[in-house]
């Protein structure tokens, strides 16, 4: 009975978010709490992640795309309480509208040290710091379409596992902007928190997470012949839910899928974050470093 009324839950929430477009996407500060490190018994990994994602609906149908984004990644850890993650991503940005023409390139990579504290035997604390860096080789005038792109950024944040449960948050904060032949770009600072659920059964780990994001302040843009301007309702807030499940498939190799749905209705597609779905496949390999 309770695996019907479950299964008849996830159903009613995915036919639920089918209208709702909202995403994290490729935000920088949503790698906070994407791995769950615990010190002393990880080991360092390679992964590789491909995840698709459709923009939703918009009023011209130009304006809607499909973004298909590989990461080639690794987390390396030094010793029992430091570590360091890398990510660089690859985006394809296809629009629907054969009138527009369809962008492929890197995208911002990030970089992140993890520090970790250990609060007992099922309890574990890391603090994290890094920097989400312009690298992006895509059209970075066109930031309607494009999440988090352009902009130096400091990431900041922490992550608690308990047991089964795990908390998250952090701060995405530029310190530079893109200027570019007179056109200026001034990104908001974004706040994230993350609570999820984590179920390990034998090889397999079965994982349930709520994600917001709030931007505290306004985007700004301005260019030769503009005064600078905020863009409307860039300050948006956003909630999404994520399950998945990851399997090991042997002591070093592991793999999983994600699916990504958002919980609240936004219109406007500021920063690109607007996402009808993402899905996304991921690899990882582990070694001693």
């Amino acid at each position: 009975m309770n695996k019907i009324i479950t299964s008849l839950s996830l159903v009613f929430i995915f036919f639920y978010s089918a209208g709702l477009y909202s995403q994290c996407s490729d935000a920088g500060i949503c790698i906070i709490g994407s791995e769950h490190h615990k010190s002393g018994s990880q080991k360092s990994s390679f992964n590789l992640e491909y995840s698709y994602g459709q923009s939703g609906n918009e009023t011209y149908d130009e304006y809607e795309y499909t973004v298909h984004e590989f990461k080639l990644g690794g987390n390396f850890v030094f010793s029992k309480t430091f570590s360091l993650t890398a990510v660089l991503p690859f985006m394809s940005v296809v629009y629907n509208s054969s009138h527009v023409l369809s962008r492929n390139g890197i995208a911002d990579a990030t970089v992140l040290a993890n520090y970790n504290i250990p609060a007992g035997k099922l309890k574990n604390f890391t603090l994290m710091g890094g920097l989400k860096l312009a690298t992006s080789g895509l059209e970075h005038e066109k930031f309607g379409y494009f999440n988090a792109l352009g902009s130096n950024d400091i990431i900041l944040g922490a992550d608690f596992n308990y047991s089964f449960l795990n908390l998250s948050a952090g701060f995405q904060i530029p310190f530079s902007n893109y200027e570019d032949d007179g056109f200026k770009f001034k990104r908001g600072p974004d706040f994230m928190f993350r609570a999820g659920y984590l179920r390990k059964a034998d090889d397999l780990l079965i994982k349930f997470e709520v994600l917001g994001i709030k931007r505290l302040v306004k985007s700004e843009y301005s260019g030769t012949n503009l005064t600078s301007s905020e863009i409307k309702d860039s300050d948006f807030f956003q909630l999404n839910i994520l399950g998945g499940l990851m399997y090991n498939f042997s002591r070093d190799l592991s793999g999983g899928i994600t699916l990504f749905l958002p919980m609240l209705k936004r219109d406007d597609n500021s920063d690109g974050t607007k996402r009808s779905f993402t899905v996304a496949a991921k690899f990882s390999y582990a070694f001693d470093l």
